[in-house]
């Protein structure tokens, strides 16, 4: 016979765990964890998608950028590479909330370009993605030693996620290669394998980034590809002193 308030002790109603029942991000990136595989993931909030063409090639568009909603913890972020939604109608915004069902993979090269040994790209690889919710963007997670970014193993942990970096000057002039990739170093270690900005997201110009331009804050996605990049989304991002 069922309890009621008058036989018994009532039923527990638990709610629903808003975030779902699968990994969240950092349960899949953190390298100590070794996951390898397909993979639920649940409570991931879409934190930017790229729709800036600047190889002009249509190749340099299109990568989803998520994040587990509510965390700033370190391996937080993935990129999605061609994900599918449920419904097939489905446009995804930053703020939009998914559960991505798919395989974890880490690419160690991509198309003609093949990484040193142990560096590898993290992504999901066409996940199909559910939406859930939508709920206001994460406020970017503080990067307080910015060298961490000029290290792969070190900058991994802020691959893929929303940062800001405070008290931010550029050390040397932008550099624009053939591609259509503009960059430019923002610390000490000006080699190829140092951290940089770059103009993957919208029209960067040089003058916004001279040689020896200061900012009170740098935001945006940090980004990899043989080096770190910290990508802002907009000129909002680059705040003056």
């Amino acid at each position: 016979m069922a309890c009621s308030s008058e036989d018994g002790d009532p039923p527990s109603h638990r709610e629903p765990d808003p975030l779902g029942a699968g990994k969240r991000i950092r349960e899949v990136v953190n390298p100590s964890l070794k996951f390898r595989g397909d993979v639920t993931v649940t409570g991931a909030e879409v934190i930017y998608i790229d729709t800036f063409d600047e190889t002009k090639d249509g190749k340099s568009r299109g990568t989803i950028y998520v994040q587990d909603v509510g965390s700033q913890n370190p391996y937080s972020g993935i990129s999605l590479y061609s994900p599918s939604f449920i419904p097939s109608s489905l446009r995804v915004s930053p703020g939009d909330v998914l559960d991505l069902r798919g395989p974890y993979v880490e690419e160690a090269r991509i198309g003609g370009a093949i990484f040193d040994e142990g560096e590898f790209l993290p992504q999901l690889s066409k996940p199909i993605a559910t939406f859930r919710y939508e709920t206001p963007l994460p406020a970017p997670v503080e990067i307080v030693d910015v060298n961490d970014l000029n290290d792969y193993t070190k900058g991994r942990k802020w691959l893929n996620m929303l940062v800001t970096i405070k008290n931010v000057t550029m050390t040397d002039n932008p550099y624009l290669n053939k591609s259509g990739r503009r960059s430019v170093h923002f610390t000490s270690d000006t080699t190829l394998n140092g951290v940089t900005i770059t103009n993957e997201f919208y029209d960067l110009q040089d003058a916004e980034v001279a040689k020896d331009t200061k900012f009170a804050s740098v935001t945006g996605v940090v980004t990899w590809f043989f080096n770190y990049h910290v990508v802002p989304r907009s000129p909002d991002d680059l705040v003056r002193p």
